[in-house]
């Protein structure tokens, strides 16, 4: 596991931002662009899980005959991707 570094401070008594490592940038004085967030890591969407309901029409497209138990087999493998996808 690696750690986690900045990509930048804030410090108002140096004006305000500033790059964690040293960075030379050069653009004209005047941009006309929307301001930058700045995150120390990717931002990670929330896990949405199927619904009863999906599972079901799931189900019925792909294997076409209800099958004993599919429910807990559906949220097990969603709790295994969830699990790898966020850790």
């Amino acid at each position: 596991m690696t750690k986690e570094e900045p990509v930048a401070y804030f410090d108002p008594q140096k004006g305000g931002f500033y790059w964690a490592k040293p960075t030379k940038i050069e653009a004209p004085v005047t941009v006309d662009v929307e301001p930058l967030p700045l995150y120390t890591k990717p931002q990670t969407k929330e896990w949405v899980s199927l619904t009863e309901n999906r599972i079901d029409k799931l189900e019925k497209e792909f294997i076409g005959f209800p099958v004993p138990n599919i429910y807990n087999f559906v949220k097990a493998i969603e709790a295994k991707l969830k699990k790898k996808n966020n850790g």
